[in-house]
């Protein structure tokens, strides 16, 4: 829970930088070499779309802690490859739709946590194109880190978001679990209990116990 609250006030306080902001900030507080090491990977980053926020404080990060150049470089440029991804996936399910830098960093961290990309994908496709994920998808990859079916609780952000609950409504659902959780329920049926104390609408039983059905030959 408290990185996914981490996550919202990232999103909500984040405001997209041109990539010269982005690189000139962070020359002045790393050593040369370890700047001049990570300048090709964020210069890929800004022609590709890739946001560079997370790369920057990523490379702090391991400046803060110490850690040698190389270590620094290796994990931005992973970093990176994440992002990147999570962006061509985005692109793929709903090319028409806008891929703002939260949507991307959110859908990157919830594969990073367990939730399979065919998954985040299936999000993107199934709701309105102008809508957010920054949040539907902070909210999967907590669900699925707690062990609910990917599908399942998939499915549920899904039915939430098309029905309109609001998404700050949303971030309460995993706190709400883990009570469930802490007196021996199933994930799916912490899932339940929660909504149902939260006063959210459940979804029509699917095939996990909860959620809605996939039509026929539909693979998300």
């Amino acid at each position: 829970m408290v990185r996914l609250l981490a996550l919202v006030s990232w999103m909500a306080t984040a405001a997209p930088q041109l990539p010269g902001q982005q690189t000139s900030g962070l020359a002045t507080r790393l050593d040369q070499a370890t700047y001049a090491a990570l300048r090709p990977i964020l210069e890929a980053a800004g022609r590709d779309s890739i946001p560079l926020r997370p790369l920057e404080a990523k490379a702090l990060e391991g400046t803060a802690k110490r850690r040698p150049a190389a270590q620094i470089v290796a994990a931005v440029q992973r970093l990176a490859q994440e992002l990147q991804q999570a962006r061509l996936l985005l692109r793929q399910a709903a090319p028409t739709a806008p891929h703002a830098e939260g949507d991307i960093v959110a859908a990157a961290e919830a594969i990073r946590r367990g939730v399979p990309a065919e998954e985040v994908a299936a999000l993107r496709r199934r709701v309105p194109p102008a809508t957010s994920l920054e949040i539907p998808l902070a909210v999967l990859g907590e669900l699925v880190q707690r062990g609910v079916p990917a599908a399942e609780a998939r499915a549920v952000i899904e039915h939430m978001v098309n029905s309109g609950v609001p998404q700050a409504r949303m971030v309460e659902i995993p706190s709400h679990v883990d009570v469930a959780l802490r007196v021996g329920a199933p994930p799916i049926t912490a899932l339940g209990s929660a909504l149902q104390s939260l006063g959210i609408p459940v979804p029509p039983p699917g095939p996990g116990g909860l959620g809605p059905r996939r039509p026929p030959g539909d693979r998300g």
